[in-house]
């Protein structure tokens, strides 16, 4: 009955857990600070009012029939533990991370800093040698309506250099709230050896404020699992080499390499799972960094993990991907003219507006697409712009999506822009299973 809503839900989610991001370009942002997304989903005749109920009753819907599928383990550890409930309701979606704590391996840290009306509490962690996830409570002495995360820089307390990306949200509440609460996700380069950090974090919105949290983690890291694979697929003619799954408490990091003779370019691995011996799935995890591009050909895709479960079969399933013609992967736009003069197949992409320092288009398909399609943005003489912020709007009733890229000193722009496709409807379709075990 309830399966529609969770769906839909998640398909919001495509937006930006679909995005794949270089392991170069995450740890520039978190040097420079994150630029800040703004997406909205409008639907007539109240937009902003509609996905808000409409979220918020999904949510409920899903945290209640969710609550209802807790393992009694992990029901009794939420019972038991003050406050659990709260961190169980902001990973609900991940199976790997419901069973770290299932099985004992959350940890309480309880580290705390306070400036400028504002206090942050790291409340406790999951962490592997690959990722940490960040639980932190924000109260705040009077009532905020707007509080974002700008940056939250991670070091090691020893001085020694840590590669790292990382993602978390904003917090925004219309009548204004003293407490909130939520995750910063943290994917390491290398394998880290260290229990000791240092975040800097700067917080900005009703009120700003920069503070230095030390904190330590109590639990040992336990070791990764790696399977070695080495396996080659065909899918409508492209390839696909499966060169790894390494497995830890938070994700299965799944290493591969796409054929450089391939005639299209692989946009995203929608359906890429762990599969085992009982038909039990663990999909592309739901939040933060859904995936690592390497090179153009060779990247790394984190699924949910199974760690702490012991399967005897487990597979790598795929069945759809997006793909689209080599010489099409590029939007070029008549900045001028307010022209799309080159687009994939199907043209999809019905009209383009220069507005606001923004790049709008409007996609037309049968239903509505869910994920963010655009990436790196270069003049005519191919040198890259910058970029900030996106939009996102949607008309279901009609299949119709807006999608727009704000684009440096974009009104002095002359001639042509290639915006380059990270995401789009054009699927190709076939039946693989790679064994691991």
């Amino acid at each position: 009955m309830f399966n529609k809503e969770e769906e839909k839900l998640q398909d919001y989610k495509k937006m930006y857990d679909n995005i794949p991001v270089s392991i170069d370009s995450l740890d520039a942002a978190i040097m420079a600070g994150f630029q800040r997304a703004k997406i909205e989903e409008v639907k007539k005749p109240r937009p902003k009012k509609w996905l808000y109920s409409f979220v918020a009753a999904a949510v409920l819907l899903i945290g209640f029939f969710t609550s209802v599928r807790l393992s009694p383990a992990l029901a009794d550890y939420v019972a038991v533990l003050p406050g659990m409930e709260k961190i169980v309701d902001m990973i609900r979606l991940d199976k790997g991370k419901l069973s770290a704590i299932e099985n004992d391996y959350y940890q309480e840290i309880g580290a705390s800093a306070r400036a400028n009306g504002l206090k942050i509490t790291i409340d406790g962690a999951i962490a592997d040698k690959k990722g940490m996830v960040l639980f932190y409570s924000l109260e705040a002495d009077k009532k905020q309506k707007n509080l974002n995360l700008d940056a939250f820089k991670l070091e090691r307390q020893d001085g020694k250099e840590l590669l790292y990306g990382a993602s978390s949200g904003a917090h925004h509440s219309e009548k204004g709230e003293t407490h909130f609460s939520g995750t910063i996700d943290y994917y390491f380069q290398k394998d880290i050896d260290t229990n000791e950090f240092v975040m800097e974090l700067k917080i900005s919105g009703d009120t700003s404020a920069e503070l230095t949290i030390p904190f330590s983690l109590t639990k040992d890291l336990k070791e990764k699992k790696t399977y070695k694979v080495n396996k080659t697929v065909d899918i409508e003619g492209q390839k696909i080499t499966f060169m790894s799954a390494t497995v830890y408490p938070l994700s299965v990091a799944v290493h591969l390499k796409y054929d450089p003779s391939n005639t299209k370019k692989i946009l995203n691995l929608e359906d890429l799972r762990l599969v085992d011996e009982n038909g039990e799935v663990w999909n592309k995890v739901n939040n933060g960094v859904t995936a690592t591009n390497i090179s153009e050909n060779e990247h790394i895709i984190y699924l949910q993990s199974n760690y702490f479960r012991q399967p005897k079969e487990l597979n790598l399933a795929l069945n759809k991907l997006q793909a689209i013609e080599r010489d099409e992967e590029f939007v070029m736009v008549d900045v001028g003219a307010g022209k799309i003069l080159k687009q994939p197949e199907g043209d999809f992409l019905r009209e383009v507006k220069v507005e606001g320092g923004y790049l709008h288009f409007k996609m037309v398909t049968e239903e509505a697409f869910s994920n963010y399609i655009f990436g790196r943005v270069f003049d005519s003489e191919g040198n890259e712009l910058q970029s900030g912020s996106f939009l996102r709007s949607t008309r279901e009733d009609l299949g119709e999506t807006n999608f727009g890229i704000e684009i440096e000193n974009l009104k002095q722009l002359k001639g042509t822009v290639s915006v380059e496709i990270n995401s789009f409807p054009s699927w190709i379709e076939g039946d693989v299973k790679v064994r691991l075990k």
